[in-house]
């Protein structure tokens, strides 16, 4: 087929404090109801730290479910093809700050989530993500099947995501925060 369904996504460096192996592990749970599904894994290295470990776990996927690009500059449009989104960093303190937990939001992705970085500020889960414990394969796939299954909840989730993004990381709200300071 042109376009497999559903298309779970990741973007992420291939470090061992991202979590792309449970997202992969939790991928091949999903395979199992889901057979025609895509992985899309963008920022892959060939020399990244974990890239041995990476392509290991890939090696278990059938390649017609696999897509491992290492680059693209668009990244805003490129979470338009993704029916869920997936970042699992592995512990709380992992994400310097964690931009990507904002652009899914923003592009009205319902997505799946660790607390790290940024995330513990704003996610709050069931209503603008879904929040899975660290490292925690299957809770990761149980989330996915959900957010594939769930026509109200992925609603709830896109509309709730988008309105956290604009409330907490507008312009406005950078100018009125920065007033707020320089007047104390």
């Amino acid at each position: 087929p042109l376009k497999q369904n559903p298309t779970i996504g990741v973007i992420s460096r291939w470090l061992k404090l991202k979590g792309i192996q449970y997202s992969i592990d939790a991928f091949k749970q999903v395979l199992e109801r889901y057979p025609d599904a895509l992985l899309c894994l963008f920022g892959a290295s060939d020399n990244a730290d974990y890239s041995d470990e990476i392509k290991e776990k890939l090696s278990q996927i059938p390649e017609r479910n696999l897509r491992v690009i290492s680059f693209e500059k668009n990244v805003f449009d490129l979470y338009q093809l993704f029916d869920v989104y997936v970042h699992v960093p592995i512990n709380p303190s992992c994400e310097a700050f964690g931009q990507t937990y904002v652009e899914a939001l923003a592009a009205g992705i319902p997505s799946v989530f660790t607390l790290s970085g940024i995330a513990r500020e704003f996610i709050v889960n069931e209503e603008n993500g879904l929040v899975v414990p660290f490292e925690d394969s299957k809770a990761i796939a149980n989330a996915i099947i959900r957010l594939l299954e769930e026509t109200e909840l992925c609603d709830k989730l896109r509309v709730n995501g988008q309105k956290s993004v604009n409330e907490l990381f507008s312009f406005e709200t950078y100018i009125e925060q920065l007033q707020r300071l320089y007047s104390k």
